[in-house]
């Protein structure tokens, strides 16, 4: 075993005696490495270790100083804090497609396996380091979930309302004891702070693994230990009034809080795994929804005044498309908002409903006691409504009913999972919708995405060839002066060392004219919608995407990781 061929080395040494080596053997915690079993049973100290080195492999110590350690974000962000900490390692340069990593043990090769999985790096160089050296190193890039817990006020954090198995009164028991309590809070404090989108909460074989999407990437925050997987489940299942005793099924659920002041809703999802219930939390910052305009979402200027001339129309179908967690909500709030005036009878259907909005009359969608979309379409229309909103058209009976809703006199917003606007038509048609109601109710397609904007205090020029910029677009000649940014490798504490900040969003607007309005109805496919389109002045997302580029908001590598040619 790789500890049992360090002690020798001490023995031989001469900085370690037999017996203390038994005891060190007999005394190990599991996952411990020998180095950190020695200094915590105090048999060595730092300056044993380093007399060792010294003695046989002075080349393994790292001799810089802690202020020139550079840790490219990409590295930075790939390793879980808690595998650092727990093993007493961290990365302090890459070059050359060299990692060199600092630890209290540069001979643990199991380690550096380890190492190699998590951040893809063929070569890694190995350094000791005395053990303050390197806990400094990480609680400068890395904050201790204990600090932001203890950091936390019970106020900080108020649940507005709450309503081999373990049995449940030993659940709930073990899911209200303080220490449950307040990780269960600290991980939402934590990931409110940091600005994230969602909470994943994921049991393993051995271990807890907590990730934070922020910025739309996903990112390992926490490792903890397996033994508090089944009440920390249990809590959050009793924050959002879940049965707790329910393990087989999925369920859904709502979490309402109160932190620093601002009003938290978490829509909380749970889903039974091979090794038990895995939570995510989507967190939705209400008053956020309530303050933006259309200007901040990122609308080039031609393309807003597109889309707010189509939500002043008096009727007609307005279809806001993307994946989960691009933004479309933002968007159609920030549409109500601005229609949102006491003349105006705006209703909504939703499931759920993302925010409260003061003047708007919205409804929660629930399908176990027959309260679906269809049906609530049905009593709007008997209610005098200006605009609807549909909080997404599921089935071909909620689109009819939402269809003929924009053309009896009403303006219809709605959301559809589809990949660009043209698919938008044939989804439409695909459910069952005759191709002239399609043509006759749409009047704007909309299909966005998001993307991270570059950080602007560290971003970086990108020296890429003319020619490839031509080839993509971006610049029309050779000849043409144009200067794109990238985001730093190590990026700066403004970021979090990621090179980004906050997303944006970019857009691809079809407006329904009478020429896509005959095609449509005549069964075009959404190939022929889009070369039209385009003709017309539709811009594709990637197009857009390039626009930002140019700009020098976001990095041609982000446009190609999120949006397709």
């Amino acid at each position: 075993m790789e500890h049992e061929k360090v002690l020798n080395l001490l023995i031989k040494a001469g900085i370690l005696r037999e017996a203390d080596a038994r005891r060190a053997v007999a005394e190990k915690k599991e996952d411990e490495d020998i180095f950190q079993t020695l200094l915590r049973l105090k048999i060595l100290t730092d300056k044993d270790i380093i007399k060792f080195f010294e003695n046989i492999m002075p080349h393994k110590i790292w001799r810089d100083e802690i202020h020139k350690i550079d840790i490219p974000s990409h590295i930075l962000n790939a390793i879980p804090q808690e595998f650092l900490r727990r093993y007493k390692l961290v990365p302090v340069k890459y070059e050359n497609g060299k990692l060199h990593v600092i630890m209290l043990n540069p001979l643990n090769q199991s380690l550096v396996n380890e190492l190699r999985f998590y951040t893809k790096a063929n070569n890694i160089l190995t350094y000791f380091a005395p053990l303050s050296t390197i806990e400094s190193i990480l609680d400068k890039h890395y904050p201790k979930l204990g600090e932001v817990i203890s950091e936390l006020a019970p106020a900080e954090v108020e649940i507005e309302k709450e309503e081999e198995e373990t049995p449940v009164d030993q659940l709930i028991h073990a899911s209200e004891e303080a220490p449950i309590v307040k990780l269960a809070n600290g991980l939402i404090y934590e990931a409110v702070r940091m600005g994230a989108s969602d909470i994943h909460v994921e049991p393993f074989e051995k271990k807890v693994i907590v990730r934070y999407r922020v910025d739309g990437v996903l990112r390992i925050y926490h490792q903890l230990p397996v033994n508090i997987k089944d009440s920390l489940v249990a809590r959050y299942k009793i924050m959002s009034n879940l049965d707790i005793a329910e393990k087989r099924k999925p369920q859904d659920g709502r979490i309402r809080i109160r932190i620093e002041g601002k009003k938290i809703d978490l829509r909380v999802s749970t889903v039974p795994t091979v090794y038990g219930e895995k939570v995510v939390m989507r967190i939705q910052e209400a008053e956020r929804y309530l303050n933006i305009k259309l200007e901040e979402l990122g609308f080039e200027e031609d393309d807003l005044d597109k889309f707010r001339n189509a939500i002043w129309k008096p009727w007609g179908m307005i279809l806001v498309t993307g994946p989960t967690g691009s933004g479309k909500t933002t968007t159609l709030y920030s549409a109500l908002m601005e229609r949102n005036q006491p003349d105006v009878n705006i209703m909504t259907a939703e499931d759920p409903v993302e925010v409260a909005i003061p003047g708007i009359n919205q409804v929660q969608v629930n399908e176990r006691i027959g309260l679906t979309f269809s049906n609530v379409l049905r009593a709007f229309l008997r209610q005098d409504p200006d605009i609807i909103l549909v909080g997404e058209i599921r089935d071909y009976e909620t689109a009819d009913i939402a269809i003929r809703a924009s053309l009896t006199g009403h303006l219809v917003f709605s959301t559809l999972h589809t990949n660009d606007a043209p698919t938008t038509v044939t989804r439409l048609t695909d459910m069952g919708i005759e191709p002239f109601l399609v043509g006759s109710s749409l009047i704007l397609v909309v299909a966005q995405r998001l993307v991270r904007k570059l950080c602007p205090n560290c971003k970086v020029p990108h020296d890429v060839p003319k020619e490839a910029l031509v080839r993509i677009g971006l610049i029309d000649s050779p000849e043409e002066d144009l200067t794109i940014y990238r985001a730093s490798e190590k990026g700066c504490d403004q970021c979090g060392y990621t090179g980004y900040r906050g997303r944006t969003a970019v857009f691809e607007i079809m407006e329904i004219d009478e020429d896509i309005r005959k095609m449509i109805i005549k069964g075009a496919t959404a190939d022929d919608l889009r070369e039209v389109a385009v003709k017309k002045g539709m811009r594709t997302l990637y197009r857009s995407g390039l626009i930002k580029v140019r700009k020098g908001i976001t990095s041609l590598e982000e446009v190609n990781r999120v949006l397709m040619q």
